[in-house]
């Protein structure tokens, strides 16, 4: 087996340095080829600025008008005296000749007896009939009927509220109130212990404007008894959550007081 020999073209590093060298040594020959030689001197500028003293400008010239410029704002807006007057701010003023003109008289020209015919030949095609509202007959009073009014008969009562649920054991009678007017209704709010008997005195909620039927309420409402229910827990009878609450509505049906203090006949003097 043949030991394999040194590569023909890989370079060593001396040659490596030597084409870095020589390359560098090539730019700055051409650098210093191109590079003038004559010292750098201070160019002069082109223009000079120039001062000139003008005692006193002529009037109306440009120099004297923008000698007068004080306001910075007119190289901002347009002005006369600005840059811009010239071209912006010398549009003619506009002028407008106005004369006093009259208008000429024009006289009708229809014949003042043609003027009314459109209104006669108007009244002559609509002729209005005569009403016929003042030949019917007035109505008489006699003949219109006034509805019934309903009336009670006698006096009644509902329930309402949770003891409306519960029956009474026997109904409640409630007789008619002699007076001279129409009552309101008598509301009566009780409660009902479990047994059916009314375990707290009643209280009147609404009067019905008569003490006699108001008092004639609570007797009712005192004497009134319903079934007995079954307790659902161990609650006693006396406590409030074992009680019925409701209310006992009256409706009252009047009558005539009768006569009996009707003042005696006077004799004959």
């Amino acid at each position: 087996m043949n030991a394999s020999g040194p590569d023909p073209w890989a370079w060593s590093r001396v040659r490596w340095w030597g084409t870095i060298s020589l390359a560098m040594a090539a730019q700055v020959g051409v650098i210093f080829f191109l590079s003038e030689r004559q010292p750098a001197g201070p160019r002069t500028p082109d223009f000079t600025t120039t001062f000139h003293l003008v005692p006193d400008p002529p009037p109306g010239s440009a120099l004297a008008e923008l000698l007068n410029i004080e306001d910075p704002t007119l190289f901002a807006l347009p002005d006369p005296r600005g840059f811009s007057g010239p071209a912006w701010m010398s549009a003619p003023a506009l002028r407008h000749q106005s004369r006093d003109w009259t208008e000429p008289r024009r006289w009708l020209s229809l014949p003042m007896a043609g003027m009314g015919a459109a209104f006669s030949e108007f009244v002559r095609t609509n002729v209005v009939s005569p009403r016929l509202l003042a030949d019917k007959p007035a109505p008489r009073l006699g003949q219109v009927t006034a509805a019934p009014v309903p009336l009670r008969e006698k006096s009644t009562f509902r329930i309402e509220g949770d003891l409306a649920g519960r029956e009474l054991v026997a109904p409640l009678e409630v007789p008619s109130i002699p007076h001279t007017d129409i009552l309101k209704n008598t509301v009566v709010q009780l409660g009902v212990s479990p047994l059916g008997f009314t375990f707290s005195p009643p209280v009147v909620l609404s009067s019905s404007g008569s003490k006699t039927a108001d008092q004639r309420a609570l007797d009712l409402a005192k004497a009134a008894r319903f079934k007995p229910v079954a307790r659902a827990g161990p609650a006693t009878p006396g406590s409030p959550s074992a009680l019925t609450w409701g209310k006992l509505i009256f409706q009252w049906h009047t009558v005539e007081l009768s006569a009996t203090n009707s003042p005696s006949a006077k004799s004959p003097p």
